[in-house]
């Protein structure tokens, strides 16, 4: 892919963790049009949880994924670079999000979180959720093509031709 155009692997996966970093920085503030059932602040146990930080960050997790999944569906195979880019890009966008709204979720509500493969325990106030991990899943499809990139044989050199 990368190295069609002459360039290499690692100019192509510069150009992921940017466009990774505008997809991300345009896609946040979306977070804000997440629709919320219940009110944005509550009080529960003598604390205020503020559920618009969290709720928002995963709507613009929602959105990435989204993007992955169409743009994989309608671009991958092809020969582009800059379709695979916007690939590459959003599955790493989305995986930082992912991952990030982990985090402030354990941040806001402190519970118990433990990853197995593709899935995520969370124990809150003895209530267990048991939920699919589509990080981990868009996490191996990136790793998949970051390896199919780098085995992927490489074009002769011009006095290797001969």
């Amino acid at each position: 892919m990368a190295w069609k155009k002459g360039g290499s692997v690692k100019d192509y996966y510069l150009y992921v963790v940017i466009f990774a970093v505008i997809l991300s920085i345009i896609v946040l503030p979306l977070g804000k049009l997440a629709p919320l059932d219940e009110p944005r602040v509550y009080a529960y146990d003598g604390h205020y949880y503020d559920l618009g930080i969290p709720v928002g960050i995963s709507f613009s997790a929602f959105i990435l994924l989204m993007i992955f999944i169409i743009s994989g569906i309608i671009f991958w195979g092809t020969g582009n670079i800059w379709y695979n880019v916007i690939i590459d890009s959003s599955a790493l966008a989305f995986i930082f999000m992912n991952y990030l709204n982990y985090y402030i979720i354990w941040e806001v509500f402190k519970p118990h979180i433990t990853f197995f493969p593709f899935l995520v325990e969370i124990i809150y106030n003895n209530s267990k959720a048991l939920q699919v991990d589509m990080g981990q899943i868009v996490l191996v499809i990136f790793l998949y093509r970051l390896y199919k990139n780098i085995k992927k044989p490489r074009p002769l050199s011009g006095a290797d031709k001969q």
